[in-house]
């Protein structure tokens, strides 16, 4: 039986796929849509280089192509089965979580992991970023949630992974085969609500996440700094919003979803003021002052999740070295430079050469001839990948 694999050769379709929200120019051969398991599964075995993508809301360039095809999973977007009882979805990778949580809300149920980019990443994405979010403060990261992943390895095999082996999986960045299916642990969708708390200066700022943090119906503390708070209309101060779950205390779900608009208008507004790149380090409380004032002192905005120590420090293209400078401090403060987008196209660099040795085992392991996102997370011997200018993209189509 023929398959029909949905592909396209025009230049403006693959010129589309050729970036990611990173805005990292790539080039995309080909790209392939497949709407079952058997048809991804038959591309997969004839094709020789692959990136995966799904929602594209990447910002270090992780579905950036760099001469090779795309496999798009967005149109692997069933949810499977929903067990109420068990509190367990058996979902397809490409689903959108607020499609799938908007669905288990009929049932009272939630998938808790919560990236900004809600509205429009898939699952299979954030189970290969390992994504965290706003409410890993309480939840944690994705993997904490996935019981099984199925995938297709790089000679078209469907292999189901259990929990113990999801590890090889999340956070690898699509680098170790193609996630196709999903079982998530759910929990019992708790009554919520959020207030925005005002801080004159970075020591309150410190106090008042201590305080949060004990208490145990606190699932979400995000800061804006001055910068940031003015832009969202706020006072030119510090401010903090605050979730907590099962309080006594009932707020309209109006006024719910007004407060949570401020956290979801902030990367807007900012892209409007031209901060388009957004870095992830994660840093301990009590080196966030430090941080800080290193970010303040170079004019750089900066906004995150501090409830579970990421930071997420804003920089226009072309501010390299201060991104250098900023991932050099927060080195020597003994952070990390990805606390939830990954490593990517960007951030390798920054690792030191341990975590480079562990990440190539698992990759030659399970991928040894690297058909999958080549050139991201960890680069292999005799592999060399640049980002491409526009220009060049339009060369090499013009000389097909």
């Amino acid at each position: 039986m023929k398959i029909n694999l949905k592909t396209s050769q025009e230049e403006q379709r693959r010129m589309s796929y050729s970036t990611d929200a990173s805005q990292i120019s790539g080039l995309a051969l080909n790209v392939v849509i497949p709407e079952t398991i058997d048809e991804t599964r038959n591309a997969v075995r004839i094709t020789e280089s692959i990136v995966p993508r799904g929602g594209g809301t990447g910002l270090v360039g992780g579905a950036v192509p760099t001469k090779n095809t795309i496999i798009d999973i967005s149109k692997l977007n069933k949810i499977l089965d929903i067990d109420i009882n068990k509190k367990i979805a058996y979902v397809e990778a490409g689903i959108i979580l607020d499609i799938l949580n908007n669905e288990l809300e009929k049932h009272g149920l939630e998938f808790p992991v919560q990236p900004s980019s809600h509205s429009v990443c898939t699952i299979g994405g954030m189970i290969a970023t390992n994504a965290a979010g706003s409410r890993a403060i309480k939840y944690g990261k994705t993997d904490s949630w996935v019981q099984e992943v199925e995938m297709i390895n790089p000679i078209g095999e469907l292999i189901k992974i259990p929990k113990p082996d999801v590890k090889d999986f999340a956070g690898m960045e699509g680098t170790t085969g193609l996630i196709v299916k999903a079982r998530l642990k759910l929990i019992k969708k708790p009554a919520r609500k959020a207030a925005l708390y005002e801080a004159k200066s970075k020591e309150e700022v410190v106090e008042a996440v201590r305080k949060f943090k004990s208490n145990s119906k606190t699932s979400m503390i995000e800061l804006y700094d001055s910068f940031v708070s003015k832009i969202l209309g706020l006072e030119e101060n510090y401010h903090l919003l605050v979730e907590f779950e099962d309080s006594e205390e009932i707020q309209e779900e109006k006024d719910y979803k007004e407060i949570m608009n401020v956290r979801d208008s902030v990367y807007p507004y900012l892209a409007e003021k031209g901060y388009m790149i957004i870095e992830d380090p994660k840093i301990f409380l009590d080196k966030f002052i430090p941080l800080a004032e290193f970010l303040e002192i170079n004019s750089i905005p900066y906004y995150g999740h501090i409830g579970s120590g990421i930071i997420h420090p804003c920089f226009k293209p072309k501010q390299e070295k201060l991104i250098d400078a900023v991932m050099e401090l927060v080195r020597k403060l003994h952070g990390q430079a990805t606390g939830e987008h990954g490593i990517g196209m960007r951030k390798e660099k920054f690792l030191d050469e341990t975590e480079k040795k562990l990440l190539r085992r698992v990759k030659e392991r399970l991928d040894k001839n690297n058909k999958f996102n080549p050139g991201k997370l960890i680069t292999m011997k005799k592999e060399k990948v640049e980002e491409l200018k526009e220009e060049q993209i339009h060369e090499v189509f013009s000389n097909e």
